[in-house]
């Protein structure tokens, strides 16, 4: 792999995609913002990109100061410096979702992905009364926490001792999230099957669902007629 192409404008935003702007870059780096990843993690959550390409972006982001790797455990993770690309990465996930209001392939579907995207969507007030521990098992496993108004997602199962928990398709998971089926009509269908503080988990997609109407109306409005 070559050295990094750069745009030669002394720009913030281009010296930033002078990092950013290679095709892989940004999902290397999404895959980080739910929790520290070993290479192999990575890889499986995106074969395509083959590991001699992860092995440049990865050393790209290193050097740069935006990942660093632990050891013993090889573990690659957002440094302070790269955790400021989480506003900005999110922001532009949640715009894609947008795009998804129309349907999605459920066979590449990442639920976790959509989970992330609502951290900085759900509006603070609406979780205020809610506390919950869960874990998800929708085709990616990954826990949700719910706590003074902040929605926290990670890979991996939950820490808790007795978190609740969800377990559905991936496409049930992000179709309860964008509002286009309900909880309990996935639950009598036997599509979904929840435990612990079902009433919260049924909160939590009903504001997910709201959110993602919001932002799927403000798409609609700005679409030629």
């Amino acid at each position: 792999m070559g050295a990094i192409r750069r745009y030669g404008q002394a720009c913030p935003l281009a010296t930033a995609m002078d990092v950013l702007g290679e095709r892989w870059t940004v999902l290397i780096l999404r895959e980080l913002l739910l929790g520290p990843k070993r290479f192999t993690e990575i890889l499986g959550r995106m074969p395509s990109i083959g590991p001699n390409r992860l092995t440049d972006r990865l050393r790209t982001l290193h050097t740069t100061g935006v990942v660093s790797k632990a050891e013993p455990t090889s573990e690659y993770a957002l440094t302070e410096f790269g955790e400021g690309l989480r506003t900005p990465i999110i922001g532009l996930g949640l715009w894609g979702l947008g795009l998804m209001s129309d349907g999605f392939d459920t066979s590449t579907a990442r639920p976790d992905m959509v989970a992330l995207c609502m951290t900085a969507a759900v509006d603070p007030a609406r979780l205020a009364a809610l506390a919950l521990e869960c874990d998800v098992d929708a085709g990616e496993r990954f826990s949700l926490t719910v706590a003074d108004g902040a929605l926290q997602v990670r890979s991996g199962p939950s820490p808790a001792p007795s978190p609740s928990t969800i377990a559905c398709d991936a496409g049930t998971f992000i179709a309860l999230s964008l509002g286009s089926e309900t909880p309990s009509a996935a639950v009598t269908s036997g599509r979904l099957a929840t435990g612990g503080d079902i009433a919260a988990v049924s909160r939590l997609f009903e504001t997910f669902a709201d959110t993602a109407r919001r932002h799927s109306a403000v798409q609609s409005a700005s679409m030629p007629i």
